[in-house]
C-alpha cells in the first residue's frame, strides 16, 4: 500500500482494514491456542498483517481527500499527517512479521518466549517496532482526520479516537475498536471509491 494506491483502491481498503482488524481481535480473543503456535497464530496475525498494510491505503485516502482544494497550510499538515501514519504502519507491520516468524520458529509457548526475547533485546527494536513506532499510525490518522471538514469528519474522528482507546485499554477489546473503525471510516471509503471527495477546511 503505497503514497499512490489508486483511489478505488483506497477506498476497499476503508472496509477492509478494520474488517481485518475485528478478524485479529476475534481469532486472539476466541480460537483456541491463539496465543501459542499453531494455525490459529498464524490466521489472526496474517489478519493483523494485511490490516495493517490497508491502514496504509486508508491513509493516502484521507490525504488525497484533505488536500484537494486545500491551501499550502492544510497540504503540509495532512502530508506530515500521511507520513506519520506510514511511519506507524511500517512499524506495525514490521511487528506483524516478526509474530509470524515466530509463530512459524517456535515449537511451543516457551520457546516462543524465548525468540520473542531475542529479538526484543536487540537494541532499537522495542521503542521501533513495538512501543513507539506503532503510535505515529495513530497519530498521523488522527491529524489526517483532523484536516476534513463536515460532519462525516468530526464523526470518523471521534469514532477513530474512542476504538483506539477501546484498543488501548485492553486487547481483548480490539474487535470493538475495530468495529469503532469500520464505523468512521466506511462512509469516507465511499466517497474515495467516486469522484467525489470531502473538501479540506481552507488553510
Amino acid at each position: 500500500m503505497t503514497p499512490n494506491a489508486p483511489p478505488r483502491l483506497a477506498g476497499i481498503s476503508f472496509v477492509a482494514a478494520p474488517v481485518l482488524l475485528i478478524a485479529y481481535g476475534s481469532v486472539r480473543l476466541l480460537a483456541e491456542g491463539s496465543k501459542e503456535p499453531g494455525a490459529a497464530w498464524t490466521v489472526g496475525h496474517l489478519a493483523f498483517l494485511l490490516g495493517v498494510l490497508f491502514f496504509g491505503a486508508v491513509c493516502t485516502g484521507v490525504n488525497r481527500m484533505a488536500t484537494a482544494g486545500a491551501g499550502p497550510v492544510r497540504r503540509r499538515l495532512a502530508k506530515a499527517g500521511l507520513v506519520a501514519g506510514l511511519l506507524g504502519v511500517a512499524a506495525a507491520a514490521t511487528q506483524a512479521l516478526i509474530d509470524l516468524y515466530v509463530g512459524f520458529r517456535a515449537a511451543d509457548k516457551p520457546e516462543m518466549r524465548e525468540l520473542f526475547g531475542r529479538v526484543q533485546d536487540v537494541p532499537g527494536v522495542m521503542p521501533a517496532v513495538y512501543t513507539v513506532g506503532p503510535l505515529f499510525l495513530y497519530l498521523g490518522m488522527i491529524i489526517l482526520l483532523a484536516t476534513l471538514k463536515g460532519r462525516a469528519a468530526i464523526r470518523a474522528q471521534a469514532l477513530f479516537v474512542l476504538g483506539t482507546a477501546a484498543n488501548a485499554i485492553d486487547l481483548d477489546l480490539l474487535p470493538l475498536g475495530g468495529l469503532c473503525y469500520l464505523l468512521a471510516f466506511a462512509p469516507l471509503g465511499r466517497r474515495t471509491s467516486t469522484t467525489d471527495t470531502l473538501p479540506a477546511r481552507p488553510a
